[in-house]
């Protein structure tokens, strides 16, 4: 009897963290990583279209997040779990007890021989009810893209990402006026220049 009660509690709990409540705020920095002029995040333990309760960006599009594709991905170069891995990410996994307190965001299925050296950005309790990354199918490159599954795996065996434009290769973009005003301030230098030979 003490066995069933025990066992029955267990999976109560861990039921319990398995799933969590969405977070509608924006994501940290130290949340996601930035390649190429994208910032990316590790968003789901989940493929793209089989995540149970779904992958929601209704919040997330918000701040220009939208599902990683097979060309954004190529285009970056390529990613496995190692490139989120670093000093100062929001999962103190090196450095802590593998838990961002803030979020709940944890690691799962870290096999000894593949453990980050680093901290590590996980952005699933702001994409999905879910909390943690599965470490050893990142570090093999087992992504789920919005077009695209890696290692013909098109059921729950994948990681997927997001993406977006960093906001400061947006920021660096000038304005049309700003373009104008250049302008016309260069057609006034020669025009000056002209005048006086």
């Amino acid at each position: 009897m003490k066995l069933k009660v025990v066992s029955a509690l267990f999976l109560a709990l861990s039921s319990f963290s398995a799933s969590a409540a969405l977070i509608n705020s924006e994501l940290p920095d130290n949340a996601y990583i930035t390649i190429n002029g994208y910032d990316i995040a590790w968003i789901s333990p989940w493929s793209q279209n089989t995540t149970p309760g779904g992958i929601d960006f209704s919040f997330q599009s918000l701040f220009g997040w939208a599902p990683m594709t097979l060309d954004i991905y190529n285009e970056i170069g390529g990613l496995t779990g190692y490139d989120f891995a670093f000093a100062g990410a929001n999962v103190d996994y090196a450095t802590g007890n593998n838990l961002d307190e803030a979020s709940g965001a944890r690691l799962a299925y870290v096999l000894p021989i593949t453990a980050p050296q680093f901290d590590v950005a996980v952005a699933t309790p702001w994409f999905t009810n879910y909390t943690w990354i599965d470490w050893s199918q990142g570090t093999d490159g087992q992504w789920s893209l919005a077009d695209f599954d890696f290692h013909g795996c098109t059921n729950a065996c994948n990681e997927s990402l997001a993406f977006r434009v960093n906001q400061a290769v947006v920021a660096q973009v000038p304005e049309p006026a700003t373009l104008a005003i250049l302008g016309l301030g260069l057609i006034g230098i020669a025009a000056a220049r002209r005048r006086r030979s």
